[in-house]
């Protein structure tokens, strides 16, 4: 009993160990751009007047900061987790005459993600899925008078993406994040259900440890 007890718990500080040395922590910072669309069948109310016709989309910008931790190797893949959170603004809100009350999109989001070796060792490739709570006002005033123009109104929203981006190595801890592409969406809760797509583009650095 005492010898199965402790091969078990070699065996334990062996995958432990071997887990370990393949990990990875990472911490990035990066500026992001997002193209929100589908606003013009937006559910929420709208005003019949021609000065109120909505444009379909809204191009928040604006910084995403998060971490990562790899921790896993599949063969050439390193498996790993993420967290992060974003918050875009623009002043141009989503109608065709009048710049409105801007739009905002802020998102808390995590997720799972794979990188990638390649015989290069300076380039990181990734891809990732996130999910989470995407807050927003689409854009659009929190009532139906473009003259009552009441303080925006932020919904909640289920926001998931889709992610691919390339790390390439500058320092022995610090990568340049060229490029990071998304795509995903905001699924709006409640009465006004409805769902707005987003196209992304990010770039950043990242430290990475060890």
């Amino acid at each position: 009993m005492i010898f199965r007890k402790a091969v078990l718990l070699l065996a334990a500080v062996a995958v432990a160990t071997g887990l370990s040395a393949h990990a990875q922590v990472g911490v990035y910072g990066m500026f992001t751009v997002d193209r929100l669309s589908n606003i013009a069948s937006s559910p929420l109310p709208q005003s019949s007047s021609p000065a109120n016709v909505r444009s379909n989309s809204v191009d928040p910008l604006g910084g995403t900061g998060g971490v990562y931790y790899d921790f896993l190797k599949l063969g050439p893949m390193k498996l790993g987790v993420d967290a992060r959170g974003s918050i875009l603004t623009t002043k141009r809100g989503a109608y065709v005459n009048f710049d409105g009350p801007g739009a905002r999109i802020y998102s808390a989001l995590g997720g799972v993600r794979g990188a990638f070796h390649t015989k290069y060792a300076p380039l990181k490739p990734y891809i990732q899925i996130s999910a989470g709570l995407g807050r927003s006002d689409y854009g659009l005033f929190g009532t139906s008078s473009a003259t009552v123009q009441s303080p925006n109104v932020i919904h909640n929203n289920f926001q998931y993406e889709g992610l691919a981006g390339l790390d390439i190595k500058l320092l022995p801890i610090l990568d340049w994040r060229v490029a990071e592409f998304g795509y995903g969406g905001l699924a709006a809760f409640g009465t006004y259900s409805h769902n707005y797509p987003i196209k992304q583009v990010s770039m950043g650095f990242v430290v990475h440890f060890p």
